[in-house]
C-alpha cells in the first residue's frame, strides 16, 4: 500500500474518532474518554517514540491529578481530555504544579480528543506556570491535526499498525447500542487468521531500456535469462531484485543513480520513475510482471539470511548457518519463547557418519491485493534434500507425506506464525545492516485476522500422537 493511502486512512480514522467523542460529550457520556486513554497511549508510543508510555490510572491503580499517561524515562506526562477550553488548560496546569508533578515530568502535553481552539492566551498560561514548568502552547497542546502531521514522517509499517489500532477501536465503539447488546451471542465469536501477511515495498518503481548489446539486438523470449547470461559473460554481478520485460529492466533501485548496480545494463537517459500502482494496474500482464518482481525482491532479501529459492519446487527453504552444520535452530517468541528446528541432517542409525537426507522447513509464497492492500500468502512446506547442493531427495515425496500425516492444523499454523515472526525479525536486523539499508527492501506487517466467525469446538482438534516418527513414515534406517 502507498504511504499516501495510509496517511489518508489515518486522518479519516482520527476524524471519525474525534466526531464520536464530540457526540458522546454532547449526550453527557464521558466513558469514551477513559477508553481513549488506552488508544492514544498506543498512538503516542508509536508515533512519538515514548516506548515506556503507560496509562497510570490503570498501571498504578490510582488516579493521578491532572495526568493520564506517563513515560517516566522520557519524563513526559499526557492528559487526554475532550474539553478544549482555556479554562481546562489552566485548571490542568494548576493541578499539576499544585501536586508537584512538574518536578517528576519535564514535559506536559494536553491532548484534545476533539479539536483544539485556534489560539490560547500564552500570557495567562505563563502566569500559572511561572518558573515551575516550561509549557509551550504551540507544541504542548495537541489534537488530531498534530498527530496527522507527525504521522507524515512515520515509517509505513508503524503507520499501518496505528491505522489498524484505530480501525479496531472505531468499528467496535459505535455510538448507541448494537444488536449484540440486546441479544448477546451465547458463545464468544471466533477469530480466524488467514495465511496472509501484509507486505510493503518502496514507493517508486524504476524502468529503463536495456542497452542494445545486452540482448545482442535479437528477439529473446526469456529476456531475464538472457540478461543473466550477458552479466556472466562480462564477468560482473547484479542483485536478483529485478525483472525484464519488453527490452526494459524493472526494479526498485534508482536507475538514475550512476552507481546503481544495473548501470552497465541500461540506458540511463531512458530511466523513469513510476508509482508502482500505475504500473501493476495497467492490465493482468503488468500485474503478473510486478508480482514476479516482488518474488525476486523477496529472493534477494532472504538469500542474505541463508534461505534460498528452489525454482523447480517453487519453495523457499532454510539452509544451515554454515554448510557443515548438522542443525539450524531459531529462537522466536509467539505466546511464549520457543525454539524451532528449520534444518536437520538425518544420519543412518547404524552408520552414524552416513547421511540419509536433510530436512528443511520451507514455504511457498504468492502475492495478492485485498481492498488495495498487498498481502503475501505463506504456505509452510517440508523439503528433503541430499548432497552438497541440496538437490531433492529421491525419497522426498514419501518423507513429506509421512511428515504431513503427523501434522494437524495447529502445528501448520504454528509454522506459519513462526515464519511470519522470523520475517519481521529480519526486517529489524536489516535496518542495522549497512548493505541491506543501502538497497530497496520489502518489509512485512501484520497477519490478517478475520473477526466474528462462529465458535469452533476445540476438542475436535486433537494432536495426532505418533510413538516413532521414522517407523510411521515406513523408512528403513538400517
Amino acid at each position: 500500500m502507498k504511504h499516501s493511502e495510509l496517511l489518508n486512512q489515518f486522518r479519516e480514522e482520527l476524524v471519525r474518532l474525534s466526531q464520536e467523542v464530540e457526540m458522546s460529550a454532547a449526550m453527557g457520556h464521558y466513558d469514551i474518554n477513559r477508553i481513549c486513554e488506552d488508544v492514544f497511549c498506543s498512538v503516542f508510543k508509536a508515533l512519538y517514540g515514548f516506548e515506556n508510555l503507560r496509562n497510570i490510572n490503570e498501571s498504578d491503580k490510582k488516579n493521578y491529578p491532572g495526568i493520564d499517561l506517563a513515560d517516566d524515562e522520557a519524563s513526559v506526562a499526557i492528559q487526554v481530555t475532550s474539553d478544549k477550553t482555556l479554562k481546562k488548560v489552566k485548571d490542568s496546569l494548576k493541578t499539576i504544579t499544585k501536586h508537584g508533578l512538574h518536578k517528576k515530568y519535564r514535559r506536559i502535553i494536553l491532548y484534545i480528543l476533539t479539536r483544539k481552539q485556534r489560539s490560547y492566551s500564552d500570557t495567562s498560561i505563563r502566569k500559572i506556570c511561572e518558573k515551575k514548568l516550561t509549557f509551550d502552547v504551540s507544541s504542548d497542546i495537541l489534537d488530531f491535526t498534530d498527530l496527522a502531521t507527525k504521522a507524515a514522517s512515520a515509517e509505513p509499517q508503524t503507520l499501518k499498525q496505528v491505522v489498524d489500532l484505530l480501525r479496531t477501536y472505531v468499528r467496535g465503539c459505535d455510538i448507541g447500542l448494537a444488536d449484540e447488546d440486546f441479544d448477546p451471542p451465547k458463545e464468544p465469536p471466533e477469530t480466524l487468521s488467514a495465511n496472509l501477511l501484509s507486505l510493503y515495498f518502496p514507493n517508486t518503481l524504476w524502468i529503463a531500456e536495456l542497452l542494445p548489446e545486452v540482448l545482442d539486438g535479437k528477439k529473446v523470449r526469456y529476456q531475464r535469462k538472457a540478461v543473466g547470461k550477458y552479466v556472466r559473460s562480462v564477468e560482473k554481478s547484479v542483485p536478483s531484485d529485478y525483472e525484464v520485460s519488453a527490452n526494459k529492466l524493472i526494479t526498485f533501485h534508482c536507475l538514475q543513480d550512476g552507481e546503481n548496480p544495473f548501470s552497465f545494463l541500461v540506458d540511463e537517459g531512458t530511466a523513469e520513475p513510476f508509482d508502482p500502482a500505475d504500473y501493476y494496474s495497467i492490465d493482468e500482464n503488468h500485474e503478473r510482471i510486478f508480482k514476479s518482481l516482488l518474488r525476486f525482491c523477496l529472493q534477494h532479501k532472504l538469500y542474505q539470511h541463508r534461505v534460498i529459492w528452489k525454482p523447480r519446487e517453487r519453495l523457499f527453504i532454510f539452509l544451515p548457518d554454515e554448510d557443515e552444520d548438522n542443525v539450524r535452530r531459531i529462537d522466536w517468541t509467539g505466546k511464549k519463547k520457543a525454539t524451532r528446528t528449520v534444518f536437520e541432517r538425518k544420519f543412518n542409525r547404524k552408520q552414524s557418519d552416513k547421511v540419509l537426507s536433510m530436512r528443511h522447513l520451507g514455504f511457498a509464497v504468492s502475492f495478492l491485493t485485498i481492498e488495495g492492500e498487498w498481502q503475501v500468502s505463506i504456505t509452510p512446506e517440508w523439503f528433503f534434500s541430499y548432497g552438497d547442493d541440496y538437490r531433492p531427495s529421491f525419497y522426498g515425496d514419501k518423507l513429506i507425506s509421512g511428515r504431513k500425516r503427523m501434522e494437524k492444523n495447529r502445528s501448520v499454523f504454528d509454522q506459519f506464525r513462526f515464519i511470519c515472526a522470523w520475517l519481521k525479525e529480519i526486517d529489524s536486523a536489516d535496518l542495522f545492516d549497512e548493505g541491506a539499508a543501502s538497497s530497496p527492501q520489502l518489509t512485512f506487517g501484520r497477519i490478517l485476522d478475520l473477526h466474528g466467525g462462529r465458535r469452533l469446538n476445540e476438542t475436535l482438534w486433537q494432536p495426532l500422537v505418533v510413538p516413532d516418527e521414522d517407523k510411521e513414515m515406513g523408512l528403513d534406517l538400517a
